[in-house]
């Protein structure tokens, strides 16, 4: 059972990475913008800090922890982030948060120049069953005995400032502690997109409204005020003229 499940891992974890092992595009077509990428955090009475976590404008970063422990809220293996200009992806396994009934083989989310995408392998909050692709910022509140209103956003969606994404494959919220709530969010990312095409330089300026039609060369208008020379005069020219009748 152990070398199963190391197995799985081991895939999972290739998985991850592929996407973003890739070699370096020529100049004049490098990817823009930026990534991050985390696997677990959570805040409130237990806080865990974005573990593991990475950041990139450039070239490809990944790192990985074989095992999440050090504390009472959340257990999972093999925690992947990887990130890199423009891009990122994050992924947990066996996931399991006792306090909210949740557990996941797997969680995915990767995302790239502004669009993302979610998956969930195998994901259950108390006894039901989540979707596998669930749609953005789709929302499931459950309650539990001697726990309470239990709420999650799957595949939560927020869009930046600079017109980036941060998709959460996971945000969860339990009720409040001593006044304290505490928040879990499982596979996170966020991406930034490629720069905008630059604005032209020049701007062709707007004609008046008395300029001439493009089809006819400007120097070709007289001037309403130019007086223009008379034709001469008709010369009578003497001619027989043939007779007929």
């Amino acid at each position: 059972m152990r070398s199963i499940h190391l197995t799985r891992s081991a895939v999972l974890a290739g998985v991850i990475a592929a996407p973003l092992a890739v070699a370096a595009a020529p100049a004049s077509h490098a990817a823009a913008g930026h990534g991050s990428a985390y696997a677990v955090s959570a805040a409130g009475p237990v806080a865990i800090p974005a573990t593991p976590a990475v950041t990139s404008s450039g070239a490809p970063a990944r790192r990985s922890v074989a095992e999440l422990s050090g504390n009472p809220l959340v257990s999972a293996s093999v925690l992947t982030a990887a990130a890199a200009a423009g891009r990122g992806r994050a992924s947990v396994a066996d996931l399991r948060i006792a306090r909210a009934a949740l557990t996941a083989e797997a969680v995915t989310v990767r995302c790239e120049n502004g669009r993302a995408v979610a998956h969930l392998a195998n994901a259950e909050i108390a006894g039901r069953r989540l979707q596998a692709s669930p749609a953005p910022n789709s929302g499931v509140t459950v309650s539990l005995d001697r726990v309470g209103k239990v709420s999650l956003t799957l595949n939560k969606q927020v869009r930046n400032a600079d017109g980036g994404l941060t998709v959460t494959a996971i945000a969860l919220a339990l009720p409040p502690v001593a006044g304290r709530s505490q928040t879990i969010s499982i596979a996170s990312v966020t991406c930034g997109p490629s720069d905008a095409a630059p604005a032209p330089t020049h701007r062709p300026s707007t004609p008046p409204d008395d300029a001439p039609p493009h089809d006819i060369p400007p120097s070709t208008m007289p001037s309403p005020n130019t007086h223009l020379p008379q034709a001469p005069a008709p010369t009578p020219v003497a001619k027989d003229l043939p007779v007929t009748g």
